[in-house]
């Protein structure tokens, strides 16, 4: 295992984490200095700080202020807390006056505050609301059953590497400078056993403040301002354990079955007034949802990628809601990403929706339902929203239970072509009484028993609305550039040798056409000997010569999935080069919280460029996205729309009007002189794409543009 935490070679050892070399593996207080040689060196130098601690005291603050005041000015970085809901009433009241006092009466109060270490250590109180204010602190609440939220953590982290801090010590002035503490010290570039220790305390953080720790509640501040939930303790001492667990035995009121849990994220189910959606470049999604409705909630919307299908969907489903009620809404989608993004657009509708693929498995998957199932039951709530993979939506298991629910039942499937593989058709849950399908492409290319099958589960197409409607009304439009790249004459031998090997196996093929393994194995290498051009990494290395360093953001670079070492040497173009990027593979999207802030440092221009393979093919939408490399594409229809449309999306942060694509077209070389089949065959294949993506181009017929291109290529293939 190779810890995703360790600094890459080129990353300076004198730089961030990495230069606190002097930090020792363990700390015994008083006596050793945990401040001046970790807390506050580790403040100065991490753009990230999370922490998780049993007792919270705003003194603490005083004592870190000087590496805590370098934190809060050199980069916007975030100070995350989880704390117990026990504090001083001093802090309680600093920390509602930052969370809930009216905008203009805090702006009063805060509007000359500039934040230094003499300010923090002599103004404690008013730097914690001005920090909550400002986002530079967000707190939140942890609440247990029956037991104490009691950890001691602190997380360092800079652009790539982690560091832990953990042992006894609160966060309080005592728990730092006062008691008899034993603090140890975790470097997750070092070894596999630290590494270890950073990579298990980070996900015990992002579980907890995402909320998906099944023994513990954790509620962000407005909440536990607004329910009551804070207690208040008259001096640095902290109440007992056995006066925590009095005071949540009281207070609480807990069931056996965590009802309280679900209470406390019931919230109305309604339609954002702000949406636009009868009129305007969005009207299309009124007529989707008609259709739909007229269709006996039934049926498949096909629209372009980028034009609104998630919302679309929601609002059909609140339809649905006011005629059949209790309603059980389960949401499936292909990969990790899109599923986060789901829970995201559902919140906006009122819903906090359960994210199973978080859920820890198929018994907390069970528990999550059957939690869920009561509520329905018993009228304490009238709709549930549960979020899953299109691989647990098929697991036997998963339709068991769900199965098991005696409410009305509504399958959201989005990007919907992708079930209609032979492991899901084979077993569909017919127990949906309402089915609504999402693609910009549902007809599965080279399939049409999984077609078949889908539309029969899901119901017709019921609406389309294409990319050619959507560009210029609500997408933009695009400048389409092709590149040639020839093929050495290594790669032109072996594309012959597996052409002629291909030739020779046909009749494995059914039927219908479809290979069998071995012969799909050779179809996909010689596929890959197009993807993986070895020229195609020197015309990427000459378009980026010619873009300046300044003008080059907001980018994606697209790598072949059938060979690693193309994104390897992608990427190492970019380190040569000195432009900030970041990968984001499946390696990369396995830890939501490390995606998250990935994508935003993208949207917010840190990041000049994202490199990636399939990941960001379907769904995700990051609209900040204005320029896009094409190193690799497949045959696959569907991929070229999906990515195509992954540009068009509108963004005023960035006054977007238009994107770029570039292609990297695959030729043979000597092209003027090429009349073999089997070559010509070649051109065949990627000209089908270029002619696919030219289309719609603004810029067709420039010189510049796609068409020349296309017509030297047309004549080679007619010769």
């Amino acid at each position: 295992m190779v810890p995703n935490n360790i600094p890459p070679d080129s990353v300076s050892p004198n730089t961030g984490l990495l230069s606190l070399s002097e930090i020792k593996p363990l700390y015994i207080l008083p006596n050793d200095p945990l401040l001046e040689e970790v807390l506050i060196p580790c403040f100065r130098t991490s753009t990230l700080v999370d922490s998780m601690m049993g007792f919270f005291s705003s003194k603490a603050l005083a004592d870190l202020a000087p590496g805590l005041a370098t934190f809060i000015r050199s980069h916007d970085g975030i100070l995350r807390l989880i704390i117990s809901p026990h504090l001083s009433e001093s802090d309680r009241d600093a920390i509602r006056d930052g969370v809930t006092s009216p905008q203009d009466a805090a702006e009063s109060l805060l509007k000359d505050l500039f934040i230094t270490s003499d300010y923090i250590q002599e103004h404690t109180l008013k730097c914690l609301t001005w920090l909550l204010r400002k986002g530079r602190i967000e707190l939140k609440v942890a609440i247990m059953p029956s037991a104490v939220f009691h950890p001691k953590v602190w997380l360092f982290k800079d652009q790539v590497s982690i560091l832990a801090v953990h042992g006894s010590s609160n966060m309080t002035h005592s728990g730092i400078n006062r008691n008899i503490e034993q603090v140890s010290i975790s470097k997750g570039w070092e070894d596999n056993n630290q590494y270890y220790i950073t990579d298990k305390l980070e996900r015990q953080f992002s579980e907890l403040w995402e909320d998906r720790d099944e023994n513990c509640l954790v509620v962000g501040m407005p909440d536990a301002i607004r329910e009551h939930l804070l207690r208040t303790y008259d001096s640095e001492i902290p109440p007992s354990e056995s006066d925590i667990k009095d005071l949540y035995a009281k207070a609480m009121l807990i069931s056996n079955d965590y009802t309280w849990k679900y209470v406390l994220r019931r919230k109305q189910f309604a339609i954002p007034s702000e949406l636009r959606y009868e009129d305007g470049p969005y009207a299309h999604q009124g007529k989707a949802v008609r259709a739909w409705c007229d269709a006996g909630y039934r049926g498949v919307l096909e629209m372009a990628t980028g034009s609104g299908k998630t919302i679309a969907a929601m609002i059909a489903a609140h339809r649905l809601y006011e005629e059949r009620k209790p309603l059980l809404i389960v949401i499936s989608a292909p990969y990790v990403p899109l599923i986060q993004q789901w829970c995201d657009e559902v919140a906006l509708f009122g819903i906090t929706p359960i994210n199973l693929s978080e859920a820890g498995g198929p018994k907390g998957r069970a528990r999550e339902l059957g939690m869920l199932r009561r509520q329905l039951k018993n009228g304490s709530l009238d709709v549930g929203v549960v979020v899953v993979s299109h691989t647990t939506l098929a697991n036997t298991k998963f339709k068991s239970d769900l199965g098991s629910f005696s409410c009305d039942k509504l399958l959201i499937a989005d990007e919907a072509h992708n079930l209609g593989s032979e492991g899901f058709i084979s077993d569909m849950p017919k127990f949906f009484n309402h089915r609504l399908g999402l693609s910009a492409t549902p007809v599965r290319q080279y399939d049409e028993t999984g077609t078949e099958a889908l539309f029969e589960f899901l119901g017709p197409v019921v609406f389309r609305y294409s990319l050619e409607e959507a560009i210029g009304n609500c997408l933009v439009e695009y400048d389409y550039f092709v590149h040639p790249v020839e093929l050495t004459k290594i790669e032109v031998d072996r594309w012959f040798e597996l052409t002629q090997r291909i030739g020779a196996n046909a009749w494995r093929a059914d039927d219908k056409g479809n290979p069998d393994e071995f012969l799909q194995k050779l179809l996909i290498a010689r596929r890959a000997i197009l993807e993986v051009a070895e020229n195609k990494i020197v015309t990427l290395e000459t378009l980026l010569n010619r873009e300046s360093l300044s003008d080059l953001h907001h980018t994606l670079i697209y790598a072949s999935d059938k060979d690693p070492e193309q994104l390897k040497d992608v990427n190492q173009l970019l380190i040569n080069r000195r432009i900030l990027f970041h990968q984001l593979t499946h390696e990369e999207t396995r830890n939501k919280t490390k995606t998250t802030r990935l994508i935003k440092e993208f949207q917010e221009g840190s990041l000049n460029v994202l490199t990636a393979k399939r990941v960001l093919d379907e769904g995700v939408n990051i609209p900040q996205i204005k320029r896009a490399f094409i190193m690799a594409s497949t045959t696959v229809e569907r991929q070229w729309i999906q990515r195509r449309g992954r540009l068009l999306r509108k963004c005023k942060e960035i006054d977007k009007t238009h994107s770029e694509v570039h292609d990297f077209v695959v030729t043979p070389p000597n092209t003027d002189k090429t009349s073999d089949d089997d070559m010509k065959a070649l051109i065949g294949s990627e000209l089908k794409r270029i002619q696919a993506f030219a289309c719609l181009a603004r810029n067709a017929g420039r010189p510049s543009g796609p068409l020349p291109i296309i017509d030297r290529l047309l004549k080679l293939i007619n010769k």
